[in-house]
């Protein structure tokens, strides 16, 4: 009976998925950076504070062995960089002499992560929404075949816990410089090289979710599968992903083998839609899960608009409209190119 109940809500139209994922790209295409010259002013520019403050010079070494310093210290250009002081990068495991190891092109990439051109985002004016709001950097999309003037973005959040980029901590607002504005952050924020469909099949806890992505996809045609969508280097997703064993809890109920091989014996359509359940077009990071229980629309309600949202509770978890009790995000902030997963123990059901 529960799989027929599901079966009549989750008949998802995939051509329609398609349009909305397509439409929901969250690196971007970046236009030249106008400056915006009201925040111009005397001082010390980004790139003079990071070369004479002793607290930074391991940064120092980094920007000027990427080639950086110079653009960090135009007048004629604007910034916010979050920037990593010494203790930050030795507790990423770069100290001062792996910058001496590592290729140029390998520190520039990580640098431009920390920079958003063109914008001085002071702490005042750093969003609480939820999901997180995104800013594009400098950084260049580490995928083959993308456009190579695609920028990746980074997720700029405020909360009562503090403000975060990605799920970084910013120890330090509103270092004020003549040519923008840094921040100082708890550790080197790492740009991903993977997108979300290759981490997760790396990870032994979760074969059962790209079981179920294989099984959803039987029959549909290429460029509209869950597996096309989640190899999308300019898509913008967060899965709430169920472990194997939540599957397996799903299945006992079900009264099916508990394996992967019972995702063959469900329609396809019950799985595509479960599947669209558990995805945010969206990235969410943990320090910005919403402190009271709140709505979220998910990949399923953006096709099929009677799909009830998920709600999620930066305490009690995660909640499908079906599910009894909330389900417990048992691990956070896998970051990918084109998402964020985390992992949570139970099926989220939404009738």
């Amino acid at each position: 009976m529960i799989m027929k109940k599901i079966q009549n809500i989750l008949s998802v139209g995939m051509v329609a998925i398609m349009v909305v994922v397509l439409t929901a790209s969250c690196n971007k295409n970046t236009p030249e950076a106008v400056p915006n010259r009201f925040y111009l002013q005397g001082g010390n520019t980004i790139g003079d504070i990071i070369n004479t403050d002793p607290n930074y010079s391991i940064l120092k070494a980094a920007v000027t062995k990427a080639g950086l310093l110079a653009d960090l210290s135009d007048r004629n250009k604007v910034f916010t960089v979050f920037a990593p002081n010494d203790a930050a990068f030795n507790i990423s495991g770069i100290p001062a002499a792996a910058i001496n190891v590592l290729p140029a092109t390998t520190i520039a990439s990580i640098l431009q992560y920390h920079i958003i051109p063109g914008k001085k985002l002071v702490a005042a004016e750093i969003p609480t929404s939820f999901p997180n709001t995104q800013f594009v950097t400098s950084f260049i999309i580490p995928a083959p075949n993308t456009n190579p003037l695609v920028r990746f973005s980074t997720f700029v959040a405020r909360g009562a816990s503090g403000a975060f980029v990605n799920n970084i901590p910013i120890t330090a607002t509103d270092i004020d410089a003549a040519n923008g504005v840094m921040h100082r952050i708890f550790a080197v924020t790492a740009p991903p090289t993977r997108v979300l469909l290759d981490t997760i099949a790396r990870d032994a806890d979760l074969q059962y979710l790209v079981a179920a992505v294989l099984a959803a996809d039987a029959g549909v045609p290429s460029g509209q599968r869950f597996q096309d969508y989640l190899v999308n280097p300019l898509a913008n997703f967060t899965v709430m992903a169920p472990t194997n064993q939540a599957f397996n809890n799903l299945f006992a109920v079900l009264g099916l083998p508990q394996s992967p091989a019972s995702f063959a014996l469900l329609p396809a359509t019950t799985v595509r839609g479960i599947l669209a359940y558990h995805v945010l077009l969206a990235r969410a990071f943990s320090p910005n899960l919403p402190a009271t229980p709140t709505p979220v629309p998910t990949l399923l309600s953006a096709s099929l608009p009677v799909a009830p949202p998920l709600t999620f509770d930066a305490t009690q978890g995660v909640k499908g409209f079906k599910n009894p009790i909330y389900s417990k995000i048992t691990a956070t902030d896998r970051h990918a190119i084109n998402g964020v997963y985390h992992k949570i123990d139970m099926v989220l059901l939404p009738q």
